[in-house]
């Protein structure tokens, strides 16, 4: 069932990562402020901007796992314009958008996991950033009343799609729920080139997915030797975290976009 765009969203996935974008976004703020949260995700962006800029070169190969409308992918472009780009993208309408405006980059209509099949995807209308392998309850984020769609979909490993010897420096990863599974399915990959790694982890997507700060920690720090570190406090120069510090964050919900490095 293919359900109408809303205007709203229509709108958004015209002007996100465009020129247009800062206008627009001022004029959206005008007539509806921001939550706490949602400026919180801005500025998370702007950290993920700022270690992109840090640690890519004009050269470097990236992986952009729930690209979304692509307002990642434009800023992996600018900083790596020379490198070999994926962008991961479950919604057959985005992934066609993706594929036109960013005809270099090889984008994929799946979804990333540890197993190889196929699945649904529940696509939210009306929010597609909330889209994901689970339906959810979305009035946390003000959707009282989502539309959703049921897509079918295909699921693979990135260790399976990735050549072993494709040098990945830097991995986004936003699945709302599903970064567990992703990571899994690239183990092969994460152990062997190390690359940075910038991912969502959240409250909501624990309980839904039924994963634990601990599996998250235990298998990236532990099994594949990461440090993990909260975006701005990577960019000032302070230590990783614990694990029992990573589980407080979570749990808590002052921060729920990560960054784990080499």
């Amino acid at each position: 069932m293919n359900l109408p765009l809303t205007i709203k969203t229509h709108l958004k996935e015209l002007v996100i990562g465009t020129r247009f974008e800062p206008a627009a976004r001022s004029i959206v703020d005008l007539i509806n402020p921001p939550s706490k949260d949602i400026l919180r995700s801005r500025e998370d962006d702007t950290y993920v901007y700022q270690i992109m800029k840090r640690i890519l070169d004009k050269s470097s190969n990236c992986i952009d796992v729930g690209a979304n409308m692509g307002s990642v992918l434009t800023k992996i472009c600018q900083v790596a314009p020379l490198g070999q780009h994926y962008a991961f993208e479950p919604v057959p309408r985005l992934a066609t958008r993706l594929e036109k405006r960013f005809p270099k980059v090889d984008v994929r209509q799946i979804a990333l996991s540890d197993l190889e099949g196929e699945t649904t995807f529940f696509h939210v209308v009306d929010a597609p950033a909330l889209s994901g392998l689970k339906h959810r309850d979305y009035t946390h984020w003000g959707y009282n009343n989502a539309q959703t769609e049921s897509i079918a979909i295909k699921t693979q490993k990135l260790d399976d799609i990735l050549q072993p010897d494709f040098k990945v420096k830097f991995i986004k990863v936003d699945t709302e729920g599903a970064e567990f599974q992703v990571f899994k399915g690239a183990i092969r990959t994460l152990k062997t080139h190390k690359p940075y790694l910038v991912f969502e982890f959240g409250r909501t997507a624990m309980v839904d997915y039924k994963t634990t700060p601990g599996m998250m920690y235990d298998f990236l720090v532990n099994q594949c030797g990461f440090k993990f570190f909260k975006l701005n406090s990577w960019l000032e120069g302070l230590a990783p975290l614990s694990k029992t510090e990573f589980a407080i964050i979570c749990e808590e919900g002052s921060a729920w976009n990560f960054l784990a490095t080499p």
